[in-house]
């Protein structure tokens, strides 16, 4: 009989970490890669400007604070990335992406001291390239390795 209380507190307690980690899992999706991986990238972002920035789009109109910008590029900006000027002055980080996937846009929500409205339609906007995702990881991932779009994504800029 305790050998059976015993296993059964084995399997319990597995059950009980599994449970855990689910729970922690959960957290991680939402918690980690939104929340923590912004912290991240913030604690980084403040290392200064990247060495090379590419364009990532046109401004079309400011929005509640934030600038709504047309994307021109097939990859797909990290959530939380840093946005910059052409002289690489940071302006920004994205904050959420819309629209269909070939012609999407995204807005931006502006760092401390930018004003949304200051900026003029057609404004070029330009990105750290090493802050940008391939298209495929959005369209089959089945194919995508650990986790989809979302895991393996989170993990590649920090290693």
């Amino acid at each position: 009989e305790m050998a059976a209380a015993r296993g059964g507190a084995a399997r319990g307690g597995g059950a009980g970490w599994r449970g855990g980690g689910g729970d922690r899992g959960g957290g991680r999706g939402g918690g980690r890669g939104g929340r923590g991986g912004g912290g991240f990238g913030g604690a980084r972002q403040d290392e200064g400007p990247p060495d090379t920035v590419t364009e990532v789009g046109k401004v079309v109109h400011a929005c509640e604070g934030e600038v709504v910008i047309d994307a021109c590029l097939e990859k797909v900006p990290y959530f939380n990335a840093p946005i910059y000027k052409k002289d690489k002055t940071q302006i920004g980080k994205v904050e959420e992406i819309m629209g269909p996937i070939h012609k999407y846009m995204f807005s931006m929500k502006t760092s401390d001291g930018v004003v949304a409205t200051s900026f003029k339609a057609g404004e070029s906007v330009y990105i750290n390239p090493i802050k940008l995702l391939p298209l495929e990881r959005f369209t089959n991932e089945s194919s995508a390795p650990r986790g989809g779009a979302r895991g393996g994504g989170r993990g590649a800029p920090r290693g």
